[in-house]
């Protein structure tokens, strides 16, 4: 009955699946996505956020305001052999930096090179370098065979309850949003796609088109006109919604005393900040030794810490902790615990974290974007501490990811191979942080689109048009 009383009363309803933990995260920001979109629809607009029970208590307040509901779905991957290798056909229809260093040694340092699937990667490549060729391919094939395997519809019931007007997935390199795109389609229901992550558009296809799909720079438009055949027509730059909070320092950054005191660092210390990357990196420990010593014969001048801040998210959490366990008593060497999301106040504390170091030391990751929207001097490292890895489980494979390629190219970021070219940056940048500013400026140009703090209102502002067009 829900359908009927919409229908009758001109009730438009628009879905939204806020079902992974990055969309969470950067959409329920203080005046984020999800609060622009209630503030800015009409009475006649309903939205039904479609979630995992694992995000009801966060996501559960937007249900107090008016024509706001929650449904509760469930993933449903591929399944069977059929639609599994078509699912490998499809993801492998490009072949990019990312792809390659994927399917041959794999992210992490962690595990066997490609997870022990190395040997597959001369067929990915095959597939991209043959079918992967077409756009006809990409556009028109892959969706009609994806309808043809793929005919469970786990959704319709839900689909037919609300007659959804407007579906938006920000998460649309995965299920279930490829799935809710898919039954849209089949019932002629308009999309808007968004990836949650900067570096989505240069891992794998995506079998099914949005009508529109929002990146947030210019250099993921041209990844999503360009290795995923989009019309740009239907490709909307809106930048990083979860930028949005560094736009307003006064609000939200945790004032210096109070951040030291939090962490037990005496006033007028200086910090240079090293940002982990987890099983990303395997010897950051010898990095870290090195420049705790170096900190102790004064190399860097008085009044200096190192201020280390683990991977702190559950699946890496142990292994931090033993990763990290022999500095916790280091007199040089001051430990951040806190986790960068969920809260605001964790949020807060992880913004003023990388506003208040000196110098910024990290592997090749998003830090390097938010960093420079504070103009602090950044080194990415780009050696294996005191041994000589292979390739697969080297830190210098990760240089090779395209989305990174992105900040190397702008010279915003010094890559270092040496302890020695270690200890001449970090000295450098200490005695002049203005070195690289103007090349930092040219990075967030680059990279954040507008950085004007109104990336959500640009994402809701294009739902609620798509929505009433």
């Amino acid at each position: 009955m829900r359908n009927a009383f919409s229908v009758s009363n001109g009730m438009k309803t628009i879905f939204i699946n806020i079902f992974s933990i990055l969309t969470v995260d950067n959409f329920t920001i203080p005046g984020g996505v999800m609060d622009q979109l209630i503030e800015r629809k009409d009475d006649n607009t309903r939205i039904v956020i479609l979630t995992t029970k694992l995000f009801e208590e966060r996501l559960a307040p937007y249900t107090k305001n008016k024509n706001v509901s929650i449904e509760f779905i469930a993933k449903i991957p591929p399944k069977g052999i059929i639609q599994k290798l078509f699912q490998f056909f499809y993801s492998f229809l490009i072949f990019t930096g990312s792809t390659r260093i994927l399917a041959t040694f794999g992210a992490r340092a962690d595990i066997p090179p490609a997870g022990g699937n190395r040997f597959y990667a001369p067929l990915k490549s095959l597939v991209a370098n043959t079918f992967g060729r077409f756009a006809f391919i990409k556009r028109n094939v892959t969706p009609w065979l994806y309808f043809k395997i793929f005919r469970a519809r786990p959704y319709r019931k839900l689909f037919d309850t609300y007659n959804p007007t407007l579906v938006f997935v920000p998460s649309i390199a995965f299920f279930p949003d490829v799935e809710l795109v898919a039954e849209a389609k089949r019932r002629g229901i308009r999309t808007v796609g968004m990836v949650s992550n900067w570096d989505h558009l240069n891992k794998y296809y995506i079998p099914l088109h949005a009508d529109h799909i929002l990146v947030q720079n210019e250099p993921m438009k041209r990844e999503a006109t360009g290795w995923h055949a989009y019309d740009e027509a239907q490709v909307q730059v809106v930048g990083f919604p979860q930028f949005d909070l560094y736009s307003d320092l006064p609000k939200y950054l945790v004032p210096k005393a109070e951040f030291f005191k939090e962490f037990k660092i005496a006033e007028g210390t200086r910090l240079i900040l090293f940002i982990s990357g987890a099983a990303y990196s395997l010897d950051e420990p010898d990095i870290l030794k090195t420049i705790s010593k170096w900190i102790g014969e004064g190399k860097f001048g008085p009044n200096m810490k190192l201020f280390l801040r683990p991977y702190a998210i559950a699946r890496d959490l142990e292994r931090e902790k033993e990763k990290y366990q022999e500095f916790e008593h280091d007199p040089n060497i001051i430990i951040n615990w806190r986790r960068g999301d969920e809260s605001l106040i964790n949020r807060r504390y992880y913004m003023s974290m990388l506003y208040y170091a000196d110098v910024v030391i990290s592997i090749f990751s998003t830090t390097a974007i938010e960093t420079a929207i504070f103009d602090r001097p950044t080194i990415t490292i780009g050696f294996d501490g005191y041994q000589k890895r292979p390739y697969h489980q080297s830190i210098v494979r990760l240089e090779d990811m395209s989305h990174f390629r992105n900040v190397l190219d702008t010279n915003s970021v010094k890559v270092v191979r040496s302890f020695d070219d270690l200890s001449k940056t970090l000295q450098n940048y200490l005695e002049k942080p203005e070195i690289d500013s103007a090349e930092r400026k040219v990075l967030v140009e680059k990279m954040c689109y507008k950085n004007d703090g109104e990336a959500s209102k640009r994402i809701a502002d294009f739902i609620l048009e798509k929505n009433n067009g």
